[in-house]
């Protein structure tokens, strides 16, 4: 037989407190007995100072008990994680301890140890929000869910070279300045995606792709295209820039250098292109 569990106990206590309460609700100003059933309402509550004291004694022990559940919840996921990591550091995955959580190949796994949930990052921007775990199974899936997105939003590298070199050329126009917003370069990678897939279809096509592009896709193929840099003619080389220090306060950059741990976050605001010999 299951033994019920403080927490279980607490919750039900509560319920059966604030259940006269409830009954507030039920009584409408235009219901023919209105007044019978506010009188029995009104009688059930006259001993409030009694009903109060329960209701603080149920909230003091609720908080002890909320103290305790998180400490065990801690704990518990603080054994899944170690487990976690010795597995991945055994395999020679690359990662890398930080702040608030661990750095796993191309991805940021953020943790909170009293929630037993984790969420998974790029670049500072969320693929899969908080989630419950209750193993290591459980964050290794959230993981695989995780770079199977990342991979499933990756344009192919010629497609990626020249949709990139035409969002800065159509972001240059734009602004007539030939150092662009990585958020108006960002803009027009999108609009691109669209543009060609209407010209490779009619183009009163409905659009079944790129109808989502976030923008941790954007700047895991940035950091792709970044990886590549040999790869890409000189006539399209395109590079980032930092802004000032209140410019990046302002909200005006993003981060970039995601796809190796052992890399440092870097916060860009700039695209420009790179011309040769200079």
């Amino acid at each position: 037989m299951k033994q019920t569990s403080e927490l279980e106990i607490i919750i039900k206590e509560l319920k059966e407190t604030l259940k006269i309460f409830n009954k507030a609700t039920e009584i409408k100003p235009n219901d023919k007995d209105v007044l019978e059933k506010l009188e029995k309402f009104l009688d059930g509550i006259s001993n409030l100072n009694s009903i109060f004291e329960t209701l603080n004694d149920i909230i003091v022990k609720a908080k002890d008990i909320i103290v305790k559940e998180k400490e065990k919840m801690s704990y518990n996921f603080k054994l899944i994680e170690s487990e976690l990591i010795m597995e991945l550091k055994e395999k020679g995955i690359p990662l890398r301890e930080c702040s608030d959580g661990w750095r796993i190949k191309s991805i940021q796994l953020k943790t909170k140890p009293q929630s037993s949930a984790v969420s998974i990052s790029y670049n500072n921007q969320t693929i899969i929000g908080w989630t419950r775990v209750n193993s290591k199974e459980d964050i290794k899936s959230l993981i695989e869910e995780a770079e199977k997105l990342l991979f499933q939003f990756l344009m192919p590298k010629d497609e990626l070279i020249d949709i990139f070199w035409d969002a800065y050329k159509y972001a240059r126009f734009k602004s007539g300045k030939d150092v662009v917003s990585i958020f108006d370069f960002y803009t027009e990678v999108r609009l691109l995606q669209i543009r060609r897939y209407l010209e490779k279809n009619k183009p009163d096509a409905k659009i079944t792709k790129y109808t989502e592009f976030p923008k941790w896709a954007f700047l895991y193929n940035l950091d792709i295209y970044r990886s590549m840099w040999d790869k890409i003619p000189k006539n399209k080389r395109l590079a980032l820039q930092t802004g000032s220090m209140q410019e990046t306060m302002q909200g005006k950059g993003m981060y970039v250098n995601g796809l190796n741990p052992d890399d440092d976050y870097k916060i860009m605001c700039y695209v420009y292109e790179v011309k040769e010999g200079v």
